[in-house]
């Protein structure tokens, strides 16, 4: 049994996901290993590809698979354990965003973003592009509510 959040709850969670994988996404484009790397393009191609087949089960999978490689290429267990405990609430959201039209194409090039900028080692570009890639999902999410109340505006 899943407790109900808040709308406000909802933005924290997406306020403090932004921050802790931005900071995963710099220490990653910083520390990854390049049996990680491989990995990791070799993901954002399942994604890329059950994006544009609308497989929406392996999509979310997939997804999850890439933002754990990420957090683990970051290489700190504090940080990994805090970003996980977020999982539960991170994947519902996401399948609420995901029905925003156009989001999911959108969060599979910010996806191509993030990957190119860790193939680089841009630390910091890698942590924009993540936090960008998080507060787009949080608009996606709050205009896919604001439209399902029957509301205009979102959060």
């Amino acid at each position: 049994m899943v407790a109900q959040v808040t709308d406000l709850e909802v933005l924290e969670i997406y306020r403090i996901r932004a921050v802790l994988e931005g900071l995963a996404a710099r220490m990653a484009a910083e520390k990854i290993k390049p049996e990680q790397l491989q990995q990791l393009v070799s993901l954002l191609k399942d994604i890329e590809e059950y994006a544009s087949e609308g497989d929406l089960e392996n999509l979310e999978k997939a997804h999850q698979q890439f933002n754990d490689l990420i957090y683990k290429a970051a290489d700190s267990q504090r940080l990994y354990a805090m970003i996980t405990t977020l999982v539960d609430h991170i994947s519902r959201y996401t399948r609420v965003g995901y029905c925003h039209p156009g989001r999911i194409e959108e969060a599979t090039r910010e996806h191509r973003l993030l990957v190119e900028a860790i193939k680089i080692r841009d630390g910091s570009l890698a942590e924009r592009v993540a936090r960008e890639h998080i507060d787009n999902s949080r608009r996606a999410y709050f205009n896919e509510v604001a439209q399902s109340r029957g509301l205009t505006t979102a959060t």
